[in-house]
Protein backbone atom coordinates (compact mmCIF):
# COMPACT_ATOMS: atom_id res chain seq x y z
CA UNK A 1 0.00 0.00 0.00
CA UNK A 2 1.50 3.32 -1.07
CA UNK A 3 0.69 6.54 0.82
CA UNK A 4 1.95 9.81 -0.61
CA UNK A 5 1.81 13.09 1.29
CA UNK A 6 1.87 15.92 -1.23
CA UNK A 7 1.95 19.42 0.32
CA UNK A 8 0.76 22.58 -1.41
CA UNK A 9 4.26 23.93 -0.78
CA UNK A 10 7.26 21.77 0.08
CA UNK A 11 8.30 23.88 3.06
CA UNK A 12 6.96 25.71 6.13
CA UNK A 13 7.82 29.14 7.48
CA UNK A 14 10.03 30.10 10.41
CA UNK A 15 8.55 33.60 10.80
CA UNK A 16 4.77 33.20 10.61
CA UNK A 17 2.02 30.64 10.65
CA UNK A 18 0.90 29.17 7.33
CA UNK A 19 -2.16 27.35 6.05
CA UNK A 20 -1.02 24.18 4.32
CA UNK A 21 -3.17 21.92 2.16
CA UNK A 22 -1.88 18.36 2.04
CA UNK A 23 -3.04 15.80 -0.52
CA UNK A 24 -3.03 12.34 1.04
CA UNK A 25 -2.97 9.88 -1.85
CA UNK A 26 -3.53 6.22 -1.03
CA UNK A 27 -2.74 3.89 -3.91
CA UNK A 28 -3.52 0.19 -3.55
CA UNK A 29 -0.93 -1.88 -5.38
CA UNK A 30 -1.34 -3.52 -8.75
CA UNK A 31 -0.86 -7.25 -8.22
CA UNK A 32 2.50 -8.64 -9.29
CA UNK A 33 0.73 -11.78 -10.35
CA UNK A 34 -2.83 -12.86 -10.94
CA UNK A 35 -4.57 -12.97 -7.58
CA UNK A 36 -7.61 -14.94 -6.62
CA UNK A 37 -10.42 -12.47 -6.07
CA UNK A 38 -12.47 -12.67 -2.87
CA UNK A 39 -15.65 -14.67 -3.02
CA UNK A 40 -18.80 -12.60 -3.40
CA UNK A 41 -21.96 -12.85 -1.34
CA UNK A 42 -24.43 -10.60 -3.19
CA UNK A 43 -28.01 -9.68 -2.53
CA UNK A 44 -29.67 -8.07 -5.57
CA UNK A 45 -32.72 -6.02 -4.54
CA UNK A 46 -34.76 -4.75 -7.48
CA UNK A 47 -37.64 -2.25 -7.43
CA UNK A 48 -40.55 -3.60 -9.47
CA UNK A 49 -43.06 -0.88 -8.56
CA UNK A 50 -45.36 0.48 -11.27
CA UNK A 51 -43.06 3.36 -12.21
CA UNK A 52 -40.41 0.82 -13.27
CA UNK A 53 -42.53 -0.19 -16.27
CA UNK A 54 -41.27 -0.12 -19.84
CA UNK A 55 -37.57 0.44 -20.50
CA UNK A 56 -36.60 0.68 -16.84
CA UNK A 57 -37.62 -2.83 -15.91
CA UNK A 58 -36.13 -4.22 -19.13
CA UNK A 59 -32.75 -2.67 -18.45
CA UNK A 60 -32.97 -3.71 -14.80
CA UNK A 61 -33.42 -7.29 -16.00
CA UNK A 62 -30.42 -6.90 -18.31
CA UNK A 63 -28.27 -5.48 -15.51
CA UNK A 64 -29.22 -8.21 -13.04
CA UNK A 65 -28.58 -10.88 -15.70
CA UNK A 66 -25.16 -9.37 -16.36
CA UNK A 67 -24.36 -9.53 -12.65
CA UNK A 68 -25.37 -13.19 -12.46
CA UNK A 69 -23.28 -14.10 -15.50
CA UNK A 70 -20.12 -12.62 -13.92
CA UNK A 71 -20.32 -14.77 -10.81
CA UNK A 72 -18.12 -17.78 -10.15
CA UNK A 73 -19.56 -21.09 -8.89
CA UNK A 74 -18.07 -20.28 -5.46
CA UNK A 75 -19.98 -16.97 -5.22
CA UNK A 76 -23.36 -16.62 -3.55
CA UNK A 77 -26.31 -14.59 -4.82
CA UNK A 78 -29.90 -13.86 -3.85
CA UNK A 79 -32.54 -11.92 -5.79
CA UNK A 80 -35.22 -9.93 -3.97
CA UNK A 81 -37.91 -7.92 -5.73
CA UNK A 82 -40.28 -5.46 -4.13
CA UNK A 83 -43.24 -3.19 -4.72
CA UNK A 84 -45.73 -2.97 -1.84
CA UNK A 85 -44.97 -6.66 -1.33
CA UNK A 86 -41.62 -8.38 -0.90
CA UNK A 87 -40.71 -11.52 -2.82
CA UNK A 88 -37.50 -13.52 -2.73
CA UNK A 89 -37.10 -14.84 -6.26
CA UNK A 90 -33.85 -16.64 -5.47
CA UNK A 91 -32.86 -17.36 -1.85
CA UNK A 92 -29.12 -17.02 -1.22
CA UNK A 93 -27.40 -19.88 -3.01
CA UNK A 94 -24.16 -20.73 -4.78
CA UNK A 95 -23.99 -19.58 -8.38
CA UNK A 96 -23.31 -23.04 -9.74
CA UNK A 97 -26.35 -23.25 -12.01
CA UNK A 98 -27.21 -19.81 -13.40
CA UNK A 99 -29.90 -20.65 -15.91
CA UNK A 100 -32.73 -20.86 -13.33
CA UNK A 101 -31.68 -17.47 -11.92
CA UNK A 102 -31.72 -15.86 -15.36
CA UNK A 103 -35.14 -17.36 -16.08
CA UNK A 104 -36.51 -15.91 -12.83
CA UNK A 105 -35.10 -12.48 -13.68
CA UNK A 106 -36.87 -12.44 -17.04
CA UNK A 107 -40.21 -12.92 -15.27
CA UNK A 108 -39.90 -9.67 -13.27
CA UNK A 109 -42.76 -7.31 -14.12
CA UNK A 110 -43.53 -3.81 -12.83
CA UNK A 111 -46.49 -3.27 -10.50
CA UNK A 112 -47.56 -1.74 -7.15
CA UNK A 113 -45.94 0.87 -4.88
CA UNK A 114 -42.53 1.05 -3.14
CA UNK A 115 -41.65 -0.75 0.11
CA UNK A 116 -37.97 0.18 -0.27
CA UNK A 117 -36.89 -0.39 3.33
CA UNK A 118 -38.53 -3.80 3.59
CA UNK A 119 -37.07 -4.86 0.24
CA UNK A 120 -33.58 -3.80 1.29
CA UNK A 121 -34.00 -5.52 4.65
CA UNK A 122 -34.95 -8.82 3.01
CA UNK A 123 -31.89 -8.57 0.74
CA UNK A 124 -29.76 -7.94 3.83
CA UNK A 125 -31.25 -10.96 5.57
CA UNK A 126 -30.39 -13.16 2.59
CA UNK A 127 -26.76 -11.98 2.62
CA UNK A 128 -26.49 -12.21 6.43
CA UNK A 129 -27.59 -15.83 6.49
CA UNK A 130 -24.30 -16.80 4.86
CA UNK A 131 -22.06 -14.05 6.24
CA UNK A 132 -18.34 -14.77 5.98
CA UNK A 133 -15.80 -12.08 6.98
CA UNK A 134 -13.38 -13.38 4.35
CA UNK A 135 -15.93 -12.77 1.59
CA UNK A 136 -17.28 -9.51 0.16
CA UNK A 137 -20.85 -9.28 1.43
CA UNK A 138 -22.99 -6.64 -0.27
CA UNK A 139 -26.58 -5.66 -0.96
CA UNK A 140 -27.15 -3.84 -4.26
CA UNK A 141 -30.40 -1.87 -4.17
CA UNK A 142 -32.03 -0.47 -7.33
CA UNK A 143 -34.92 1.98 -7.04
CA UNK A 144 -36.63 4.60 -9.18
CA UNK A 145 -39.15 5.91 -6.65
CA UNK A 146 -39.85 7.16 -3.15
CA UNK A 147 -40.14 4.87 -0.16
CA UNK A 148 -43.90 5.10 0.44
CA UNK A 149 -44.79 1.80 2.13
CA UNK A 150 -43.60 0.71 5.58
CA UNK A 151 -40.59 2.56 7.06
CA UNK A 152 -40.01 5.81 5.14
CA UNK A 153 -37.92 7.92 7.54
CA UNK A 154 -34.44 8.40 5.95
CA UNK A 155 -32.67 8.59 9.33
CA UNK A 156 -34.19 5.34 10.54
CA UNK A 157 -33.40 3.58 7.26
CA UNK A 158 -29.80 4.88 7.24
CA UNK A 159 -29.39 3.76 10.85
CA UNK A 160 -30.55 0.26 9.95
CA UNK A 161 -28.12 0.20 7.02
CA UNK A 162 -25.29 1.24 9.32
CA UNK A 163 -26.21 -1.54 11.74
CA UNK A 164 -25.93 -4.08 8.93
CA UNK A 165 -22.59 -2.55 7.89
CA UNK A 166 -21.20 -3.12 11.38
CA UNK A 167 -22.09 -6.78 11.01
CA UNK A 168 -20.08 -6.95 7.78
CA UNK A 169 -22.67 -6.39 5.02
CA UNK A 170 -22.23 -3.26 2.88
CA UNK A 171 -24.89 -1.56 0.76
CA UNK A 172 -24.69 0.05 -2.69
CA UNK A 173 -27.65 2.08 -3.97
CA UNK A 174 -28.65 2.89 -7.54
CA UNK A 175 -31.24 5.56 -8.26
CA UNK A 176 -32.74 5.62 -11.74
CA UNK A 177 -34.60 8.54 -13.29
CA UNK A 178 -35.70 11.72 -11.50
CA UNK A 179 -38.37 10.53 -9.07
CA UNK A 180 -36.39 8.76 -6.35
CA UNK A 181 -35.14 10.27 -3.07
CA UNK A 182 -31.46 11.04 -3.67
CA UNK A 183 -30.89 12.09 -0.03
CA UNK A 184 -32.10 8.68 1.13
CA UNK A 185 -30.05 6.65 -1.35
CA UNK A 186 -26.92 8.71 -0.70
CA UNK A 187 -27.37 8.32 3.06
CA UNK A 188 -27.82 4.57 2.67
CA UNK A 189 -24.62 4.30 0.62
CA UNK A 190 -22.69 6.41 3.14
CA UNK A 191 -23.95 4.39 6.09
CA UNK A 192 -23.51 1.18 4.11
CA UNK A 193 -19.85 1.59 3.13
CA UNK A 194 -20.89 1.15 -0.51
CA UNK A 195 -21.43 3.32 -3.58
CA UNK A 196 -24.26 5.57 -4.74
CA UNK A 197 -25.08 5.92 -8.45
CA UNK A 198 -27.41 8.36 -10.18
CA UNK A 199 -28.62 6.67 -13.36
CA UNK A 200 -30.20 9.25 -15.64
CA UNK A 201 -31.31 6.76 -18.26
CA UNK A 202 -32.06 3.03 -18.02
CA UNK A 203 -29.54 2.35 -20.81
CA UNK A 204 -26.81 3.03 -18.26
CA UNK A 205 -27.85 0.17 -15.98
CA UNK A 206 -25.74 -2.62 -17.51
CA UNK A 207 -22.57 -0.50 -17.55
CA UNK A 208 -23.18 0.71 -13.97
CA UNK A 209 -23.59 -2.88 -12.77
CA UNK A 210 -20.40 -3.73 -14.63
CA UNK A 211 -18.53 -0.91 -12.89
CA UNK A 212 -19.85 -1.96 -9.48
CA UNK A 213 -18.97 -5.63 -9.92
CA UNK A 214 -15.51 -4.93 -11.33
CA UNK A 215 -14.80 -2.76 -8.31
CA UNK A 216 -16.01 -5.47 -5.96
CA UNK A 217 -13.91 -8.13 -7.65
CA UNK A 218 -10.76 -5.97 -7.37
CA UNK A 219 -11.27 -4.99 -3.71
CA UNK A 220 -8.18 -5.34 -1.53
CA UNK A 221 -9.41 -3.66 1.64
CA UNK A 222 -12.65 -2.92 3.46
CA UNK A 223 -13.57 -0.93 6.60
CA UNK A 224 -10.93 1.62 5.66
CA UNK A 225 -10.25 4.53 8.02
CA UNK A 226 -7.74 7.37 8.14
CA UNK A 227 -6.55 8.88 11.41
CA UNK A 228 -5.02 12.40 11.30
CA UNK A 229 -2.83 13.35 14.27
CA UNK A 230 -1.26 16.86 14.15
CA UNK A 231 2.00 17.33 16.05
CA UNK A 232 4.18 20.19 17.33
CA UNK A 233 1.37 22.75 17.67
CA UNK A 234 -0.05 22.10 14.21
CA UNK A 235 -3.85 22.27 13.99
CA UNK A 236 -6.10 20.37 11.60
CA UNK A 237 -8.43 23.03 10.20
CA UNK A 238 -10.61 20.65 8.16
CA UNK A 239 -10.76 17.76 5.75
CA UNK A 240 -12.06 19.12 2.45
CA UNK A 241 -13.63 15.79 1.46
CA UNK A 242 -17.08 15.03 2.77
CA UNK A 243 -16.28 11.96 4.86
CA UNK A 244 -18.10 10.26 7.70
CA UNK A 245 -16.27 10.22 11.03
CA UNK A 246 -16.10 7.15 13.26
CA UNK A 247 -16.80 7.38 17.02
CA UNK A 248 -13.03 7.50 17.70
CA UNK A 249 -12.52 10.45 15.35
CA UNK A 250 -11.13 8.64 12.32
CA UNK A 251 -12.33 9.37 8.79
CA UNK A 252 -14.08 6.57 6.93
CA UNK A 253 -12.74 5.98 3.41
CA UNK A 254 -14.10 3.92 0.51
CA UNK A 255 -12.93 0.37 -0.09
CA UNK A 256 -9.44 -0.04 -1.47
CA UNK A 257 -9.54 -1.28 -5.05
CA UNK A 258 -6.57 -2.48 -7.10
CA UNK A 259 -4.67 0.45 -8.67
CA UNK A 260 -7.51 2.85 -7.79
CA UNK A 261 -6.14 5.82 -5.82
CA UNK A 262 -8.03 7.49 -2.99
CA UNK A 263 -7.37 11.23 -2.55
CA UNK A 264 -8.01 13.08 0.70
CA UNK A 265 -7.26 16.81 1.06
CA UNK A 266 -6.38 17.93 4.59
CA UNK A 267 -6.01 21.60 5.54
CA UNK A 268 -3.49 22.24 8.33
CA UNK A 269 -2.54 25.39 10.20
CA UNK A 270 1.20 25.30 10.86
CA UNK A 271 2.66 27.75 13.42
CA UNK A 272 6.03 29.40 12.90
CA UNK A 273 8.55 26.60 13.25
CA UNK A 274 12.10 26.81 14.58
CA UNK A 275 13.30 23.44 13.32
CA UNK A 276 12.26 20.58 11.06
CA UNK A 277 9.98 18.20 12.96
CA UNK A 278 7.10 15.80 12.28
CA UNK A 279 4.09 18.02 11.54
CA UNK A 280 1.37 15.39 11.35
CA UNK A 281 0.90 11.63 11.48
CA UNK A 282 -1.49 9.86 9.13
CA UNK A 283 -2.63 6.39 10.15
CA UNK A 284 -4.37 4.16 7.60
CA UNK A 285 -6.12 0.97 8.68
CA UNK A 286 -8.17 -1.56 6.73
CA UNK A 287 -9.32 -5.15 6.67
CA UNK A 288 -7.72 -7.46 4.13
CA UNK A 289 -9.94 -10.44 3.19
CA UNK A 290 -6.82 -12.61 3.09
CA UNK A 291 -5.38 -11.49 6.44
CA UNK A 292 -6.83 -12.36 9.86
CA UNK A 293 -5.79 -9.10 11.53
CA UNK A 294 -6.48 -5.44 10.77
CA UNK A 295 -3.79 -3.93 8.56
CA UNK A 296 -2.15 -0.62 9.55
CA UNK A 297 0.30 1.90 8.11
CA UNK A 298 1.55 5.14 9.64
CA UNK A 299 3.34 7.90 7.73
CA UNK A 300 4.49 11.33 8.90
CA UNK A 301 4.67 14.71 7.23
CA UNK A 302 7.99 16.50 7.70
CA UNK A 303 9.01 19.59 5.72
CA UNK A 304 12.05 21.90 5.75
CA UNK A 305 11.77 25.21 7.60
CA UNK A 306 12.61 28.36 5.62
CA UNK A 307 12.24 32.12 6.00
CA UNK A 308 9.20 33.96 4.68
CA UNK A 309 11.20 35.28 1.73
CA UNK A 310 12.49 31.82 0.89
CA UNK A 311 8.99 30.33 1.16
CA UNK A 312 7.78 32.62 -1.63
CA UNK A 313 10.26 30.91 -3.94
CA UNK A 314 8.62 27.52 -3.39
CA UNK A 315 5.99 26.93 -6.10
CA UNK A 316 2.45 25.84 -5.36
CA UNK A 317 1.84 22.21 -6.31
CA UNK A 318 -0.72 22.26 -9.16
CA UNK A 319 -2.16 18.84 -8.29
CA UNK A 320 -2.88 19.88 -4.71
CA UNK A 321 -4.34 23.17 -5.94
CA UNK A 322 -6.61 21.29 -8.34
CA UNK A 323 -7.87 18.79 -5.79
CA UNK A 324 -8.54 21.54 -3.23
CA UNK A 325 -10.47 23.65 -5.75
CA UNK A 326 -12.48 20.63 -6.87
CA UNK A 327 -13.41 19.80 -3.28
CA UNK A 328 -14.51 23.39 -2.66
CA UNK A 329 -16.48 23.30 -5.92
CA UNK A 330 -18.29 20.19 -4.69
CA UNK A 331 -19.11 21.99 -1.45
CA UNK A 332 -20.52 24.93 -3.40
CA UNK A 333 -22.77 22.57 -5.38
CA UNK A 334 -24.06 21.06 -2.16
CA UNK A 335 -24.68 24.51 -0.67
CA UNK A 336 -26.51 25.57 -3.84
CA UNK A 337 -28.80 22.55 -3.42
CA UNK A 338 -29.53 23.65 0.14
CA UNK A 339 -30.36 27.16 -1.11
CA UNK A 340 -32.72 25.78 -3.77
CA UNK A 341 -34.43 23.61 -1.16
CA UNK A 342 -35.04 26.80 0.82
CA UNK A 343 -36.47 28.61 -2.20
CA UNK A 344 -33.47 30.94 -2.58
CA UNK A 345 -33.00 30.33 -6.30
CA UNK A 346 -31.26 33.62 -7.09
CA UNK A 347 -28.58 33.10 -4.43
CA UNK A 348 -28.07 29.50 -5.60
CA UNK A 349 -27.58 30.70 -9.17
CA UNK A 350 -25.18 33.41 -8.00
CA UNK A 351 -23.15 30.87 -6.03
CA UNK A 352 -22.86 28.63 -9.07
CA UNK A 353 -21.74 31.57 -11.21
CA UNK A 354 -19.09 32.55 -8.65
CA UNK A 355 -17.85 28.98 -8.45
CA UNK A 356 -17.68 28.66 -12.23
CA UNK A 357 -15.69 31.89 -12.46
CA UNK A 358 -13.24 30.63 -9.86
CA UNK A 359 -12.65 27.55 -11.99
CA UNK A 360 -12.19 29.63 -15.14
CA UNK A 361 -9.68 31.78 -13.26
CA UNK A 362 -7.46 28.69 -13.04
CA UNK A 363 -7.17 27.62 -16.70
CA UNK A 364 -3.88 25.84 -16.03
CA UNK A 365 -5.67 23.14 -14.05
CA UNK A 366 -6.84 20.24 -16.29
CA UNK A 367 -10.21 19.81 -14.63
CA UNK A 368 -11.20 23.49 -14.66
CA UNK A 369 -12.83 23.42 -18.10
CA UNK A 370 -14.98 20.27 -17.65
CA UNK A 371 -15.99 21.32 -14.12
CA UNK A 372 -16.99 24.76 -15.38
CA UNK A 373 -19.03 23.13 -18.14
CA UNK A 374 -20.76 20.91 -15.58
CA UNK A 375 -21.69 23.96 -13.51
CA UNK A 376 -22.97 25.72 -16.64
CA UNK A 377 -25.34 22.80 -17.20
CA UNK A 378 -26.50 23.04 -13.57
CA UNK A 379 -27.15 26.76 -14.08
CA UNK A 380 -29.24 25.96 -17.14
CA UNK A 381 -31.28 23.37 -15.23
CA UNK A 382 -31.94 25.97 -12.53
CA UNK A 383 -32.91 28.58 -15.11
CA UNK A 384 -35.33 26.14 -16.71
CA UNK A 385 -36.71 25.23 -13.25
CA UNK A 386 -35.84 21.57 -13.84
CA UNK A 387 -35.32 21.09 -10.12
CA UNK A 388 -35.49 17.30 -10.02
CA UNK A 389 -32.70 16.85 -12.57
CA UNK A 390 -30.72 19.74 -11.07
CA UNK A 391 -30.89 18.37 -7.55
CA UNK A 392 -29.94 14.82 -8.48
CA UNK A 393 -27.12 15.85 -10.81
CA UNK A 394 -25.64 18.33 -8.36
CA UNK A 395 -25.97 16.02 -5.35
CA UNK A 396 -24.38 13.09 -7.16
CA UNK A 397 -21.49 15.19 -8.51
CA UNK A 398 -20.80 16.52 -5.02
CA UNK A 399 -21.03 13.04 -3.49
CA UNK A 400 -18.73 11.51 -6.11
CA UNK A 401 -16.10 14.21 -5.77
CA UNK A 402 -15.86 14.50 -2.01
CA UNK A 403 -16.84 11.06 -0.73
CA UNK A 404 -15.34 8.45 -2.98
CA UNK A 405 -12.16 7.71 -4.87
CA UNK A 406 -10.74 9.51 -7.83
CA UNK A 407 -12.27 6.68 -9.84
CA UNK A 408 -15.65 8.32 -9.51
CA UNK A 409 -14.30 11.75 -8.79
CA UNK A 410 -13.94 12.78 -12.39
CA UNK A 411 -16.84 15.21 -12.55
CA UNK A 412 -18.58 13.15 -15.21
CA UNK A 413 -17.48 11.17 -18.21
CA UNK A 414 -20.05 13.20 -20.09
CA UNK A 415 -17.97 16.37 -19.67
CA UNK A 416 -14.60 14.64 -19.99
CA UNK A 417 -15.71 13.31 -23.37
CA UNK A 418 -16.76 16.76 -24.55
CA UNK A 419 -20.33 15.39 -24.70
CA UNK A 420 -19.60 12.68 -27.21
CA UNK A 421 -17.69 11.81 -30.40
CA UNK A 422 -17.87 14.17 -33.36
CA UNK A 423 -17.89 13.61 -37.10
CA UNK A 424 -15.13 15.66 -38.67
CA UNK A 425 -11.46 16.18 -39.48
CA UNK A 426 -8.94 15.77 -36.67
CA UNK A 427 -6.66 18.41 -38.25
CA UNK A 428 -9.21 21.17 -37.60
CA UNK A 429 -8.95 23.56 -34.67
CA UNK A 430 -10.45 21.42 -31.92
CA UNK A 431 -9.26 23.47 -28.97
CA UNK A 432 -7.11 20.67 -27.53
CA UNK A 433 -3.46 20.44 -26.54
CA UNK A 434 -2.71 17.36 -28.65
CA UNK A 435 -4.16 15.21 -31.40
CA UNK A 436 -3.35 11.54 -31.87
CA UNK A 437 -2.07 10.16 -35.16
CA UNK A 438 -2.65 6.50 -36.03
CA UNK A 439 0.44 5.64 -38.07
CA UNK A 440 2.73 2.81 -39.17
CA UNK A 441 5.95 1.63 -37.51
CA UNK A 442 8.03 4.08 -39.56
CA UNK A 443 5.96 7.13 -38.55
CA UNK A 444 5.47 7.78 -42.25
CA UNK A 445 2.79 9.90 -43.86
CA UNK A 446 0.96 6.97 -45.42
CA UNK A 447 -2.58 6.06 -44.41
CA UNK A 448 -5.67 8.26 -44.39
CA UNK A 449 -5.27 9.81 -40.93
CA UNK A 450 -1.50 10.16 -41.06
CA UNK A 451 -1.60 11.63 -44.55
CA UNK A 452 -4.13 14.29 -43.52
CA UNK A 453 -2.14 15.21 -40.41
CA UNK A 454 1.17 15.48 -42.27
CA UNK A 455 -0.39 17.51 -45.06
CA UNK A 456 -1.77 20.02 -42.57
CA UNK A 457 1.38 20.09 -40.42
CA UNK A 458 3.84 20.64 -43.24
CA UNK A 459 7.13 18.91 -44.17
CA UNK A 460 8.76 19.64 -40.81
CA UNK A 461 6.60 17.00 -39.14
CA UNK A 462 7.80 14.26 -41.49
CA UNK A 463 11.43 15.31 -40.94
CA UNK A 464 10.89 15.14 -37.17
CA UNK A 465 9.33 11.67 -37.47
CA UNK A 466 12.29 10.45 -39.51
CA UNK A 467 14.68 11.69 -36.81
CA UNK A 468 12.75 9.72 -34.17
CA UNK A 469 13.39 6.53 -36.11
CA UNK A 470 10.22 4.49 -35.77
CA UNK A 471 7.82 3.13 -33.16
CA UNK A 472 6.64 -0.33 -32.12
CA UNK A 473 3.02 -1.50 -32.05
CA UNK A 474 1.23 -0.36 -28.92
CA UNK A 475 3.79 2.36 -28.24
CA UNK A 476 3.65 6.10 -28.90
CA UNK A 477 5.94 9.05 -29.73
CA UNK A 478 5.30 12.78 -29.42
CA UNK A 479 6.25 15.64 -31.74
CA UNK A 480 5.34 19.31 -32.12
CA UNK A 481 2.32 20.06 -34.31
CA UNK A 482 4.17 22.57 -36.53
CA UNK A 483 1.56 24.14 -38.86
CA UNK A 484 -1.35 22.36 -37.21
CA UNK A 485 -3.67 24.44 -34.98
CA UNK A 486 -2.80 21.94 -32.21
CA UNK A 487 0.54 22.30 -30.38
CA UNK A 488 1.37 18.59 -30.17
CA UNK A 489 0.90 15.36 -32.12
CA UNK A 490 1.13 11.97 -30.41
CA UNK A 491 1.85 9.16 -32.89
CA UNK A 492 0.84 5.60 -32.04
CA UNK A 493 1.07 2.33 -33.96
CA UNK A 494 -2.03 0.14 -34.03
CA UNK A 495 -1.74 -3.54 -35.06
CA UNK A 496 -3.55 -5.08 -37.99
CA UNK A 497 -6.80 -6.85 -37.11
CA UNK A 498 -6.38 -10.63 -37.43
CA UNK A 499 -9.69 -11.76 -36.05
CA UNK A 500 -9.05 -10.78 -32.43
CA UNK A 501 -7.17 -13.89 -31.36
CA UNK A 502 -3.58 -12.69 -31.74
CA UNK A 503 -3.39 -10.01 -29.05
CA UNK A 504 -4.39 -7.11 -31.29
CA UNK A 505 -7.11 -5.93 -28.89
CA UNK A 506 -4.59 -5.75 -26.05
CA UNK A 507 -2.18 -3.83 -28.29
CA UNK A 508 -4.89 -1.34 -29.23
CA UNK A 509 -5.54 -0.79 -25.52
CA UNK A 510 -1.78 -0.23 -25.04
CA UNK A 511 -1.90 2.43 -27.77
CA UNK A 512 -4.29 4.49 -25.68
CA UNK A 513 -2.31 4.12 -22.47
CA UNK A 514 0.97 4.98 -24.23
CA UNK A 515 -0.64 8.17 -25.53
CA UNK A 516 -1.87 9.18 -22.08
CA UNK A 517 1.51 8.48 -20.53
CA UNK A 518 3.16 10.90 -22.94
CA UNK A 519 0.39 13.47 -22.47
CA UNK A 520 0.80 13.42 -18.69
CA UNK A 521 4.59 13.67 -19.00
CA UNK A 522 4.18 16.81 -21.12
CA UNK A 523 1.47 18.31 -18.85
CA UNK A 524 -1.16 18.26 -21.58
CA UNK A 525 -4.71 18.92 -20.39
CA UNK A 526 -6.84 17.87 -23.37
CA UNK A 527 -6.55 15.46 -26.31
CA UNK A 528 -8.37 14.37 -29.46
CA UNK A 529 -8.25 10.78 -30.74
CA UNK A 530 -9.24 9.45 -34.14
CA UNK A 531 -11.05 6.10 -34.35
CA UNK A 532 -7.80 4.16 -33.96
CA UNK A 533 -7.79 0.75 -35.62
CA UNK A 534 -10.70 1.30 -38.00
CA UNK A 535 -10.21 1.71 -41.73
CA UNK A 536 -7.08 0.14 -43.18
CA UNK A 537 -6.12 -1.66 -39.96
CA UNK A 538 -9.37 -3.62 -40.19
CA UNK A 539 -10.74 -3.44 -36.63
CA UNK A 540 -14.54 -3.80 -36.63
CA UNK A 541 -15.77 -0.28 -35.75
CA UNK A 542 -18.04 -1.62 -32.99
CA UNK A 543 -15.13 -3.40 -31.28
CA UNK A 544 -12.76 -0.47 -31.79
CA UNK A 545 -15.33 1.80 -30.15
CA UNK A 546 -15.78 -0.58 -27.21
CA UNK A 547 -12.03 -0.71 -26.59
CA UNK A 548 -11.69 3.06 -27.00
CA UNK A 549 -14.35 3.95 -24.44
CA UNK A 550 -13.50 1.10 -22.08
CA UNK A 551 -9.83 2.12 -21.86
CA UNK A 552 -10.47 5.86 -21.90
CA UNK A 553 -13.06 5.57 -19.14
CA UNK A 554 -10.60 3.56 -17.06
CA UNK A 555 -7.99 6.29 -17.49
CA UNK A 556 -10.36 9.17 -16.76
CA UNK A 557 -11.69 7.38 -13.70
CA UNK A 558 -8.21 6.92 -12.24
CA UNK A 559 -6.58 10.22 -13.21
CA UNK A 560 -7.50 13.87 -13.23
CA UNK A 561 -4.32 14.90 -15.06
CA UNK A 562 -6.22 15.26 -18.36
CA UNK A 563 -9.45 17.19 -18.21
CA UNK A 564 -11.11 16.27 -21.49
CA UNK A 565 -10.78 13.79 -24.33
CA UNK A 566 -12.47 14.12 -27.70
CA UNK A 567 -13.09 11.41 -30.30
CA UNK A 568 -13.15 12.55 -33.93
CA UNK A 569 -14.53 10.10 -36.50
CA UNK A 570 -13.85 10.56 -40.19
CA UNK A 571 -16.88 8.69 -41.63
CA UNK A 572 -20.52 8.44 -40.59
CA UNK A 573 -20.59 4.65 -40.03
CA UNK A 574 -17.68 4.77 -37.59
CA UNK A 575 -19.16 7.83 -35.91
CA UNK A 576 -22.42 5.95 -35.40
CA UNK A 577 -20.58 3.08 -33.69
CA UNK A 578 -18.65 5.45 -31.41
CA UNK A 579 -21.80 7.43 -30.67
CA UNK A 580 -23.69 4.27 -29.71
CA UNK A 581 -20.91 3.24 -27.35
CA UNK A 582 -20.84 6.70 -25.80
CA UNK A 583 -24.58 6.56 -25.20
CA UNK A 584 -24.15 3.37 -23.18
CA UNK A 585 -21.92 5.30 -20.79
CA UNK A 586 -23.73 8.62 -20.66
CA UNK A 587 -27.30 7.36 -20.87
CA UNK A 588 -28.32 10.27 -23.08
Amino acid sequence: MDIQLIPLRAAVCSERSTTLDVLVRITPPAPEKTIERPQLNLGLVIDRSGSMGGQKIEYARQAASYAIEQLLPSDRVSITIYDNQIETLVPSTLATHKSPFLQQIQKIQARGSTALHAGWMQGGIQVSQHLNPEHLNRVILLSDGLANVGETNPDVIASDVNGLTKRGVSTTTMGIGNDYNEDLLEAMARSGDGNYYYIQSPEQLPSIFQQELQGLMATLGTNVTLGIEPQAGVEMVEVLNQLDVTPNGRFRLPNLVISNPVDVVVRLKVPAMTEEVDLCYFRLSWNDPEQPQEQKIRVSLRLPVVSAAQLEEFPFNSEVRQQAILMMTARAKKEAVRLVDGGNYDRASQLLQETKQQLLNNPDLPMSAPEAEAIADLELQLKQRDYNTYRKTSTHQSYSRTTTTRSSGHVSLLYAYRKGPVLGNITENLGVDAIVNSCDRYLSNSGAISSAIHQAAGPELLEECRRIGGCEEGEAKITPGYNLPTPWVIHTVCPLWRGGSQGEEELLAECYWSCWELAVQHSLRSMAFPAIGTGAMGFPPERAAEIAFEQTSRFLLTSSAIGSILFVCFDSDTHRCFQNEFLKISGL
